[in-house]
């Protein structure tokens, strides 16, 4: 080789050399506007982090500019020298790959750090943090000892999803802080996709020392977490966790890690913070264990459960806003022995806080076919009284459909509402359902604690006149996409201040919106109006109005009558259809006859049907001013001596209150005068007249089976018992 050509591969190698060592060093560049400058480049994340603050002042930049990067050791900023520190890759698909069994990137005291996944802090995520460690201290993002306001975006971080052992650690772990620091406050994270560990995400303050405050965890998808997808601990104040995706893309081993919590329970947001709560439009699905337990689990969606600390820590006013969330629960989950999509409570009384629950227009969904005795709950609404202060709880418009089935023993509720002694309730337009096949549970679509209730009427009067005197128990159907489909009647809920858009954002309806978190198209409104003969006093009386298409039953809603004749709306959803179809009305009562409408109504806008004299019920069968005969008590279709003997029982007993079915005037006191009216009318052979027989098919049966006055049923015992203990997790 002649000496020219030597000079030439000596030239290339030198540069090639130089290349390589120029990359090596370069995986990591910072700029600052105050000490050195730079560009200083870094040969790894940690080398660079630990200058932040020491070499590199001011407004500080820190650009990754490799791909995979191996973090060898924990990438620590501990400084707090530095006005404010850009953390962003500047290739597309750039993945930090970490195999230690600490944190990835740790944030130790630093403050206004953002960690922003997109390529020069704009555009699509693009930055991957991926740790495979599988013990429990793993962790992909740490703040702690007095972090404060700090944001992580657009990063995706995933750790070893829990398949066969309890283990995992978290992505992101906002942590504890030891004294003379601070808590770790006002922090951020936001559309980060979180997948894989014990506990996806955490925020647990400092017992005795400090809380961590005024955290925001928005638009993220969290999936695939063994115990907590998002767990906002103890010592924490002031949060908004709205907007997040929780789900599972493949089966974990659910449960979590015994030394840390229960381990018995996997939940997918758990909230024990106080002060000011959001929990707002966050979709739960697909939450899938695979059923390689050897002991059994416990399945919660979205659960608050407020807890005070210890002194010197503040414990504030804390109001826990529950708004316009989708959970749909629906895997078959083998190993759970305890199911609830959303559940609003506290703990033993005077270990707890006392706090202010508003839980407005959520839908939860349970399904799945399971095989052991459970307790399912679609919803429980249940704050007790801790005695520190005062609570308050309000529900409104919450949709809860329970349609699993389990073994033969098991207990499956729509919704559990209970009125705890010294709290001040507030419960209305709240929709509950449950049904299951024969040999799968007993289904109740409303419980107490005590009872279990399969009616509106029985519900409702339970309850007369404080609470839940316009939820209704109905079937609510939603499509893959969390769109309604076919639905039923009594879906109106209540106008709410500050809830004005639905899950999706659509605007609601101002004067007739929808229950539920998915707001429909404008409901059907049908305006009856009513009387009752010897009703003669309030309470109001129930009615339904049920719709036939000739003789074939389509749907039913649930109204009042007042004292005297009242004018009442009922309302329909997409069951039933507008202009084209002629409907026959039958009404229904706790005390009065079965009648039907002598004529037909067609659904155009204000559509109405007028009971004014006898020609106007089916057969004349009412008075001539167009009243429902007094008392068919039993339902039975016939007056006579079957509904005396109730009457006179009742009034034996000495049995009195609101709405009693045997109160056939209405005073709340059934007595002498009730018994006259029956008397009269079963003397005059009164019975129902109708204009053909029905043979409901069983589906309609269960749709409609608040046409008949079903009396309540006493609970074994009260069954969320098995989900209550042990409810407070630890750090």
């Amino acid at each position: 080789m002649n000496l020219t050509v030597k000079i030439i591969y000596a030239i290339i190698f030198t540069a090639v050399f130089s290349c390589s060592v120029n990359n090596l060093y370069s995986q990591v560049t910072v700029t600052a506007t105050a000490g050195t400058l730079g560009p200083t480049n870094y040969a790894s994340l940690n080398a660079a982090l630990s200058q932040v603050g020491v070499l590199h002042n001011g407004d500080v930049t820190v650009m990754i500019n490799a791909t995979p990067v191996t973090l060898g050791a924990t990438s620590t900023l501990g400084s707090t020298g530095f006005t404010s520190c850009t953390i962003y890759p500047t290739v597309a698909g750039c993945i930090l790959n970490y195999a230690g069994a600490g944190a990835a990137i740790l944030l130790n005291g630093s403050d206004n750090v953002i960690i922003d996944g997109r390529i020069d802090g704009t555009g699509a995520q693009s930055l991957s943090l991926n740790c495979t460690a599988t013990t429990l201290l793993v962790r992909g993002i740490t703040m702690q000892n007095g972090a404060q306001n700090n944001i992580v975006r657009y990063v995706n971080i995933t750790l070893p999803v829990t398949v066969s052992a309890i283990n995992g650690g978290r992505c992101i772990d906002i942590a504890q802080s030891v004294a003379g620091t601070s808590g770790n406050d006002n922090i951020t994270v936001d559309h980060c996709n979180l997948s894989g560990g014990d506990r996806t995400f955490q925020v647990f303050g400092t017992s005795g020392l400090f809380l961590n405050s005024n955290i925001t965890i928005t638009n993220n998808k969290v999936r695939n977490s063994s115990s907590l997808a998002i767990y906002i601990g103890s010592h924490v104040a002031n949060v908004i966790c709205d907007y997040n995706e929780i789900y599972d893309d493949v089966p974990v081993y659910k449960g979590g890690a015994a030394p840390l919590g229960s381990g018995i329970s996997s939940r997918s947001v758990n909230m024990q913070a106080m002060g000011n709560i959001s929990i707002r439009n966050n979709n739960i699905h697909d939450i899938m264990d695979n059923g390689i337990r050897t002991t059994n689990v416990q399945i919660l969606g979205i659960l608050t459960i407020p807890f005070k600390s210890p002194a010197p820590l503040a414990n504030p006013v804390t109001n826990v806003t529950v708004q316009n969330n989708f959970i749909n629960l629906q895997a078959n989950n083998v190993k759970a022995i305890a199911t609830a999509g959303l559940m609003i409570t506290n703990t033993t009384p005077g270990t707890g806080l006392d706090y202010n629950a508003f839980v407005y227009n959520n839908t939860s969904l349970i399904g799945g076919a399971g095989t052991l005795t459970e307790n399912t709950f679609a919803c429980i609404f249940d704050v007790n009284n801790q005695g520190s202060g005062t609570s308050t709880a309000t529900y409104y418009n919450n949709v809860g459909i329970n349609l699993r089935t389990g073994g033969p023993a098991s207990q499956h509720s729509g919704i559990e509402f209970v009125a705890e002694p010294g709290v001040t309730n507030t419960s209305d337009y709240n929709t509950g359902y449950s049904d299951g096949a024969a040999n799968t549970g007993t289904h109740y679509d409303f419980t107490d604690g005590m009872f279990g209730y399969n009616s509106t009427f029985s519900w409702r009067d339970v309850h007369c006149p404080e609470y839940e005197q316009h939820s209704a128990i109905h079937p609510v159907n939603y499509d893959a996409n969390y769109l309604l489909t076919t639905n039923y009647g009594d879906m109106n809920g209540k106008p709410v201040a500050g809830v004005s858009t639905d899950y999706f954002g659509n605007s609601r309806d101002p004067i007739h919106p929808y229950r539920g978190a998915v707001e429909g198209p404008a409901l059907k409104v049908l305006t009856v109006t009513a009387s009752l003969e010897k009703r003669e006093s309030a309470p109001k009386s129930q009615m339904n109005v049920a719709l036939y298409d000739g003789c074939t039953f389509v749907d039913y809603a649930t109204g009042y009558i007042d004292y005297g004749s009242s004018t009442e709306e009922y309302f329909f959803s997409n069951a039933v259809v507008n202009n084209t179809t002629a409907y026959r009305l039958q009404c229904l009562t706790a005390t009065n006859e079965e009648s039907w409408s002598s004529g037909t109504v067609m659904f155009t806008p204000h559509a109405s049907y007028n009971f004014a004299s006898a020609s106007d019920i089916y057969g004349s069968n009412g008075t001539p001013t167009g009243e429902f005969y007094a008392a068919d008590v039993n339902q039975d279709g016939v007056i006579d001596g079957s509904d005396m003997a109730l009457v006179e029982n009742d009034a034996l007993a000495g049995i009195n209150g609101c709405r009693v079915a045997t109160d056939i005037n209405g005073d709340e006191i059934i007595d002498a005068s009730d018994q006259a009216f029956v008397d009269i009318n079963s003397s005059l052979g009164y019975s129902t007249v109708t204009p053909c027989t029905l043979s409901p098919s069983s589906t309609t049966e269960k749709i409609s089976m608040n046409l008949k006055n079903v009396e309540r049923v006493k609970l074994n015992s009260d069954k969320k018992a098995n989900l209550i203990s042990g409810l407070e997790l630890q750090e």
